[in-house]
């Protein structure tokens, strides 16, 4: 997903989001357009993933990880300390659909 992100391939990105998709951020909780929408306006740069942690509950995965990335949001550079993450994604008829996640790294 992470990928998409950074090759802006929206297509793929809507695709792997589910109807009814949630997060949270620290200025508030988003649906899926909103999430979408987000996205749309990040600049990515490299990053890392590590610290892998994955909890299986029938067709769900619930994944905890931390990222380190270079970001950028509306001409806004994040900072790139390490930061973690938690994603919740759920086995359907079309693969494994995004159906919420947790950032809780500041947004300018």
């Amino acid at each position: 997903m992470w990928a998409d992100f950074k090759a802006k391939d929206w297509k793929s990105v809507e695709s792997k989001i589910a109807e009814g998709f949630q997060s949270i951020h620290p200025d508030g909780a988003r649906d899926r357009a909103g999430e979408i929408s987000l996205i749309e306006h990040l600049n990515l740069g490299e990053f890392t993933l590590s610290n892998f942690k994955t909890t299986v509950n029938s067709d769900n995965i619930v994944v905890t990880y931390t990222i380190a990335l270079q970001e950028t949001i509306d001409q806004k550079r994040l900072p790139t300390k390490p930061s973690p993450r938690l994603s919740v994604w759920k086995k359907g008829t079309h693969g494994w659909q995004w159906i919420c996640h947790a950032n809780l790294n500041p947004i300018p």
